[in-house]
């Protein structure tokens, strides 16, 4: 799918404003093709040099506009007095003992963000091996989720579309073609929807068939639950949808994510039943399991009726354990017993694999550099 036609609703005049600079100029990777289209236009130059500039950007992977051979030199002058090219800067790289492998990369202005990548190469059942890259969409976080080190941070910035985009692409650039990202989950630092527009211009450039190419089966966006960005997001982009739940009932979860104090977790329960989704797809519930607080069996029984009429899945998260919590994780045994229980009672579960812990790359320990 190419951008042209999945941001042809979206107006552009936003789109170059907030790809604009401090010092004028346009950050140009924040910038889906149409916008690209718009910019280039707008120099006065032909429609087409907008498809051969972005593929340099996204597909060949250059960091100048000199590099681009196929514009006149005349353009590409005038390109660097009017636009940049901003890739991130790569600050460290930690390698967990299970493969895993998180990226902490410096922003222009020294903020520093991480990826996680993730392989599963022993999937059941005959599945391909997986690779998922877990991308950040801010710079800390402002949901103040309890279990969450990002969330300590407070909000610092949002990222640009570029800043998000680059994630993956420099990963993958770093891979090499022996390996490629199977999956993108921004389920990093930061809450995708209070970032909706760079975000989405930055699935733009990760669906585009010109720039990254990933299929929208293979993106899945997180969200504590932020109820008019949700149906937004299922309207304008054909990506997965990941909620965020981590509790069974109202007065649980108001403990532990402060958001539910704006919008409930009937509220969202019933935007989830109605979104407007495709008969292949179902949205994908999280479930951080922490011990004593919402693992028993009385809420895996509350969770079987919430999913009730919601075409679901439900990813199991148990805990993952740091010194800044006393949050502790439930017993394998007792992760299981609610897992069966969810299935028994028809409710798609699976455990999702805690990776990364060793180098504080897990679910929940983002933003401990």
């Amino acid at each position: 799918m190419s951008s042209a036609e999945s941001s042809k609703n979206q107006p552009l005049e936003p789109q170059l404003r907030r790809a604009k600079r401090p010092d004028g100029r346009f950050d140009i990777q924040s910038l889906d093709q149409t916008g690209l289209q718009a910019l280039i236009q707008g120099l006065g130059k032909e429609r087409f040099r907008a498809l051969q500039i972005y593929k340099w950007l996204w597909q060949r992977n250059v960091s100048s506009f000199e590099e681009m051979t196929n514009i006149s030199k005349s353009m590409r002058v005038e390109l660097e007095n009017r636009a940049s090219i901003n890739p991130l800067e790569q600050a460290q790289v930690q390698e967990s003992e299970d493969g895993t492998t998180k990226f902490i990369w410096r922003c222009h202005d020294g903020q520093l963000i991480e990826s996680v990548l993730i392989p599963d190469e022993n999937r059941a059942n005959g599945l391909k091996p997986r690779l998922t890259l877990c991308v950040s969409t801010q710079v800390g976080c402002a949901m103040a989720c309890s279990f969450c080190l990002t969330g300590d941070m407070g909000l610092i910035r949002n990222l640009s579309a570029g800043e998000i985009a680059n994630q993956p692409r420099m990963v993958q650039q770093m891979l090499g073609d022996d390996r490629r990202i199977t999956n993108i989950v921004l389920m990093g630092m930061g809450e995708p929807l209070n970032n909706y527009e760079n975000m989405v211009v930055a699935l733009h450039n990760m669906l585009d068939e010109d720039a990254l190419n990933y299929s929208h089966r293979r993106i899945t966006v997180s969200t504590v639950g932020l109820v008019p960005a949700m149906k937004r997001l299922a309207e304008e982009t054909p990506v997965n949808i990941a909620v965020s739940l981590n509790a069974s009932t109202e007065e649980q979860r108001q403990q532990v994510m402060p958001i539910t104090k704006k919008y409930s977790m009937t509220q969202l329960l019933e935007a989830c039943k109605a979104l407007p989704l495709p008969k292949a797809k179902r949205i994908t519930f999280e479930y951080v399991m922490m011990a004593g607080f919402n693992d028993s069996m009385d809420d895996a029984k509350r969770l079987v009726r919430l999913m009730n009429g919601i075409r679901s899945k439900v990813n199991l998260i148990p805990y993952n354990e740091n010194p800044q919590r006393d949050i502790r994780r439930p017993s394998d045994e007792q992760v299981k017993r609610f897992q069966n229980h969810l299935v028994k009672h028809g409710v798609q579960c699976s455990v999702r694999v805690s990776r990364g812990r060793d180098i504080s790359a897990a679910c929940g320990q983002l933003g401990k550099i």
